[in-house]
């Protein structure tokens, strides 16, 4: 049955913090890593004074938080107790208290059982305020979360229950993004917004969503990029777009594969995105008659969609193919196929593909055909 699940509450805009305090209540705990809190104290304090601040250290050298980072987190949320978590970072922090949240509440819960999205209901204990620091995971809005687990694999952390209370998107928490975190996130973005409109899920609001998300980021990525305050207020908002319509769309092969190969090469989530995305419309193109849509609402030419993809990929410094990666994906190619075929993601994949059809993309990816 067809579903379109947000936030309860979501603000967005230039100075759209203020609201913040109307948001948190009680003892609230507000967590946030070194480098964004250097940039944000400041702003951050202009509306939210009382708190206990902890500082979030990733274990991992790029992109989601491990095991042991979610687990050390829940104990410090257990010796605070807080009432309210206010989450302020990019995807590695929310993802982070949002996983952690589960352990705190349900102390008993194993992991095993919150991959297979077997969480019981939350907010017995706190509620959650996310606020989202750069452009790309949408987690601020999203049921999801990714963590890496011990054996490098990143996993999806997926429950209703874990779409926050609250969502701020102020552009002016992104100013300080490096032009490297605007690219990967900014592609993580994209990535989402057309996974999610060529979804085999059909929910209109979320193509629609979706298909806007793809046209404001292909309009502003590059100018973001540079530090552009505008572009990256249009990028932040496309963003929460693209959160709204994945949230309820789902996403495909570029995120089934991504999460195999990141972990295991310490690649950024956006970057191994953005490498995929043109491939996946070549991959998918004949399944799905929603590229030619989407290229009608664009002002594409028909058929031309992977190729202003990668020419987007060429103008960012983004590699064109896997082949940046080195020999060892060849190598690993059978395992990252069969953990990629395996996802639940591929299930709404507009082109139904096993293992075998899942290599063949990957070393169309490799080989870089156009």
């Amino acid at each position: 049955m067809p579903r379109f699940y947000v936030p309860r509450r979501i603000v967005f805009g230039k100075g759209s913090a203020r609201h913040m305090a109307s948001f948190v209540h009680g003892k609230t705990m507000l967590i946030t890593g070194r480098r964004t809190w250097a940039a944000i104290e400041d702003y951050v304090n202009e509306y939210v004074r009382n708190y206990t601040l902890h500082i979030y250290e990733r274990s991992t050298p790029t992109g989601e938080p491990s095991e042991a980072d979610v687990e050390r987190l829940a104990a410090a949320m257990r010796e605070t107790e807080p009432e309210t978590l206010l989450a302020i970072g990019g995807g590695s922090v929310i993802d982070s208290v949002k996983a952690a949240w589960v352990f705190y509440e349900h102390p008993e819960i194993t992991w095993k059982e919150v991959y297979a999205g077997k969480i019981p209901p939350l907010r017995s204990k706190a509620r959650l305020v996310a606020v989202e620091t750069t452009s790309g995971t949408g987690t601020g809005i999203s049921p999801a979360g990714v963590v890496t687990g011990r054996d490098h694999v990143k996993r999806g952390v997926a429950h209703e229950e874990l779409i926050p209370d609250a969502a701020v998107y102020d552009v002016n928490f992104t100013v300080s993004m490096s032009r490297e975190t605007a690219i990967y996130s900014g592609m993580d973005a994209l990535t989402h917004a057309l996974e999610a409109h060529t979804s085999r899920i059909d929910n209109p609001p979320a193509d629609t969503l979706a298909a806007e998300a793809v046209k404001i980021v292909l309009e502003s990525i590059e100018s973001s990029a540079e530090g552009d305050e505008e572009a990256r207020e249009r990028m932040h908002t496309a963003n929460m777009m693209a959160a709204m319509a994945f949230s309820n769309a789902r996403l495909g092969i570029c995120h089934a594969v991504a999460h195999q190969i990141g972990g295991r090469f310490n690649v950024p989530h956006g970057l191994i995105n953005g490498v995929l995305l043109p491939y996946s419309v070549l991959f998918n193109r004949e399944a799905t008659e929603k590229y030619d849509a989407l290229e009608r609402y664009l002002g594409l030419e028909k058929g031309t969609l992977h190729s202003v993809l990668l020419n987007l990929n060429e103008a960012l410094g983004i590699p064109t193919d896997l082949q940046f990666l080195g020999e060892k994906l060849m190598e690993m190619l059978p395992t990252i196929a069969e953990g990629s075929a395996a996802s639940s993601l591929m299930k709404v994949n507009p082109r139904q593909a096993g293992a075998k059809e899942i290599e063949d993309f990957l070393r169309m990816a490799w080989d870089g055909i156009r």
